[in-house]
């Protein structure tokens, strides 16, 4: 298909056309339509080019060739938003390159579009589409000093070096394999869960906590998938994290979640969810961009690193198997230091004593958090957010704690 010639059928009433691989199949498409007269002339067949790539992907392997392109390590400001269709999950025909430049697709042709709607060019190929894009990019400065809200944008190169300072003196016992996992939860936590995302699930939402905890699970597995010390494609992780048509643990898509949460009449859950994703693409390809930067600057390892410098106790992150332990130990054992503030609540002795079925044996529940909160259900996920999972000290207690009244091994003993 990618190389073979596609035919245009247009209904010349309505305008309405679509686009098949065959003239036999656009004489079945206009015989599906409705029968006519023989000397009406309703619809019109014309040949076009082969298939030419959705301009998302195009774009986004220009840009990469312009980062690689650059010595002095700043982030060039394009823009690259990725508009999602109605009622089609998985298109993505439509891309803004800064405020004023638009990139459309049909099939066979890339359109770039200037301000005020003006055509700039039309291109049937990604080599003549990148030219166009190098010589409109040269009206665009390169240079960009402040962030949006004016002021001095932090020092990356000063941060990279701390991160990476910071993993080594906190994490220098883990493994290449224990690391990927911390970056993904950091990614993760940065893509998905710190975006629109968490307006979705906030305030009365029919997103709830264990759905949530579950779904983070299945993202930060899909980020560690793709993560590796040879390569990291850093705009694909970011672009799949974002995928409107990615499916969740709950059985729907990423765009489907977005939907379901959304509702015009609640100023909490009034936007779109199609425009959330816009915005959440144009972040993930900026800072997949930006990653890609740092690590020609730094290597790849150092840039893993940086990422790595803290641990949020999620699935994926160092504290997760202490949590789960002590989540365990505490589930069966009343008088666990971690109810010392939840065993008086009028709601405790219901939830303590009213375990879902799949995880009644504690040996199985175990199993199953280690394995990763989106292989629960949700009923056991909603138990277990219920019971604080997400407060579980993470404290590896090796000088005491006070929170869980373990002493401090250096203190000196009571007499």
């Amino acid at each position: 298909m990618k190389n073979s010639a596609l035919w245009r059928v247009v209904d010349n009433d309505s305008g309405d056309e679509t686009i098949v691989s065959t003239p036999a199949k656009a004489v079945a498409f206009i015989n599906s339509r409705f029968d006519t007269d023989e000397n009406d002339s309703p619809f019109s067949v014309t040949e076009v080019g082969p298939f030419v790539p959705k301009p998302l992907g195009v774009i986004t392997a220009w840009a990469a060739r312009r980062d690689d392109e650059r010595t002095d390590g700043r982030t060039a400001p394009i823009t690259i938003r990725p508009i999602v269709a109605d009622g089609a999950i998985d298109r993505c025909d439509h891309v803004v390159l800064w405020d004023d430049v638009h990139v459309t697709w049909d099939h066979d042709v890339f359109t770039v579009t200037g301000p005020d709607g003006f055509e700039y060019d039309e291109a049937d190929s990604p080599a003549e589409l990148s030219k166009i894009l190098d010589e409109y990019a040269t009206d665009y400065d390169y240079t960009e000093t402040e962030g949006s809200d004016g002021y001095p944008r932090p020092n990356q190169r000063e941060l990279i070096q701390y991160g990476a300072q910071e993993c080594a003196r906190r994490f220098e016992h883990l493994d290449d394999d224990a690391l990927l996992w911390l970056a993904a939860t950091r990614i993760t936590l940065d893509l998905w869960r710190n975006t629109p995302v968490e307006d979705w699930h906030a305030g009365r939402s029919p997103l709830p906590d264990g759905t949530m905890m579950r779904i983070n699970a299945a993202t930060t597995r899909l980020v560690r998938s793709m993560l590796s010390f040879d390569h990291i494609d850093w705009v694909a992780v970011g672009l799949a994290i974002v995928n409107p048509s990615r499916g969740l643990p709950t059985g729907q898509s990423v765009l489907e979640l977005g939907s379901a949460c959304h509702n015009p009449d609640d100023p909490a859950h009034e936007d779109d969810p199609r425009e959330d994703l816009a915005e959440m693409a144009q972040d993930a390809i900026a800072w997949g961009r930006a990653c890609r930067l740092h690590e020609h600057e730094f290597g790849l390892r150092t840039v893993i690193e940086y990422l790595c410098a803290l641990d949020n106790g999620w699935f994926g992150a160092p504290a997760w198997a202490r949590i789960v332990d002590r989540f365990v130990a505490a589930a069966d054992d009343r008088e666990h230091v971690h109810w010392r503030v939840h065993r008086d609540k009028p709601w405790f002795d219901e939830w303590f004593t009213n375990r879902p079925a799949d995880i009644a044996d504690t040996a199985e529940l175990r199993r199953l958090l280690l394995a990763g909160p989106d292989l629960l259900s949700d009923d056991a996920a909603e138990w277990c957010v219920d019971g604080a999972i997400g407060y579980v000290c993470r404290d590896n207690h090796a000088d005491g704690c006070s929170r869980c009244d373990i002493p401090s091994a250096t203190a000196s003993p009571e007499v």
